[in-house]
């Protein structure tokens, strides 16, 4: 078996015989979708993300049924329209709001809504910061991100 650096990522391969994309992460191979499409790009970052927050070990894979994170955002979204408004117009906080929940939706828009905890939210805020965000954005991007959930919880 050959050498391979501790700190070496793994790559994003193309797995001929399907056509699919196809990431190995400590030995085991995630398919990813369709070779060099956004959507396989878009799970690539997303595993990586999640092994790289959990000190480079693969996280627990979540289980079928419930709502999306995608399909929460869309409840979310139409709440915020009606609730964020000043003076019978759209608030800038709805700017703020669209920032903040860009990055959740592109890498755990498909994920299970009651599967998204800790280790996701920390890999959300790495991507935050491998983006150059600054420390006060990425805090406060983040308390939406933490107040779509608590709505969430409520709803």
């Amino acid at each position: 078996m050959p050498y391979r650096h501790l700190s070496a990522v793994p790559t994003y391969r193309h797995h001929k015989p399907s056509g699919q994309a196809v990431v190995t992460i400590n030995g085991q191979d995630f398919y990813l979708g369709l070779w060099n499409s956004a959507a396989s790009r878009g799970e690539y970052d997303r595993r990586i993300a999640e092994w790289l927050a959990c000190g480079r070990q693969p996280p627990a894979q979540p289980a079928a049924g419930g709502l999306t994170v995608s399909e929460m955002l869309v409840q979310y979204w139409e709440f915020a329209k009606r609730h964020y408004r000043k003076h019978g117009r759209p608030s800038e906080e709805l700017k703020n709001i669209r920032y903040a929940l860009r990055p959740l939706r592109r890498l755990y828009g498909h994920t299970l809504a009651c599967d998204f905890g800790p280790l996701a939210l920390k890999a959300l805020q790495q991507r935050m910061i491998s983006d150059d965000l600054s420390r006060g954005v990425i805090n406060s991007r983040i308390g939406k991100i933490k107040r779509v959930f608590r709505w969430a919880v409520s709803e």
